[in-house]
């Protein structure tokens, strides 16, 4: 079966991603379980027969559609990296830039395939044989966390604890924790401050200083 659906996706004609582009449009507007095969099939214009012609089970397909949505992530990545390895003003290698690059990214999409996101992380992670993709989407995060990073990490890091792998994980949870911030709470959430004090600290490093102690 595996075998005749790897035949079938040779022979696309484009029937595949209009279902996963179908499913993600569901899932952003009324989240996965609202994503049942007949409303995809419906949303595509297709005979529900379609749906389980090229995807064996609903799981399969929502992984689809989250390696699509990683898919354009790391694609996203490559105008990101760009801007990471342009000097700002002081002659720093852009890490706030590039994390504002980022964050454009984030806001011209859509709120709701933001949200669908984090609502398929806990589908895979619940669902057996799944799990793996949710470790893949975090992985991306920490790829391109990391190419955001490098050029300040070749010129900065060298004693940084735990090294670019380290400053990686950082700035993705920062991002990660900033996106849910902002879905949860728009005005409130005041991303670029983050940002600024993240790139603040990394400068006061690179600079050789320490942050104050907060007094007792």
């Amino acid at each position: 079966m595996a075998e005749d659906r790897a035949i079938r996706r040779k022979n696309d004609d484009g029937r595949r991603e209009d279902l996963i582009a179908a499913a993600t449009k569901v899932i952003a507007q009324d989240g996965v379980a609202a994503a049942t095969t007949r409303r995809i099939a419906a949303e595509a214009g297709v005979p529900l027969g379609t749906v389980h012609y090229w995807f064996a089970a609903k799981d399969d397909l929502l992984a689809a559609v989250l390696e699509a949505a990683l898919g354009d992530l790391e694609s996203a990545a490559i105008s990101v990296q760009i801007l990471a390895v342009q000097p700002d003003d002081s002659g720093n290698p852009g890490l706030l830039e590039a994390c504002r690059a980022a964050w454009r990214v984030v806001e011209a999409d859509e709120p709701g395939r933001q949200l669908s996101l984090y609502e398929m992380t806990t589908v895979a992670l619940r669902t057996p044989g799944m799990e793996e993709l949710a470790a893949k989407q975090y992985g991306s995060y920490r790829a391109v966390a990391a190419h955001a990073a490098q050029r300040w990490y070749d010129r900065f890091g060298a004693e940084l604890p735990g090294g670019l792998d380290a400053l990686s994980r950082l700035i993705a949870c920062v991002f990660d924790g900033a996106t849910l911030a902002w879905l949860a709470d728009p005005e409130g959430a005041e991303q670029d401050s983050v940002f600024v004090l993240l790139c603040h600290l990394l400068d006061l490093y690179a600079a050789g200083s320490k942050p104050a102690a907060n007094p007792a």
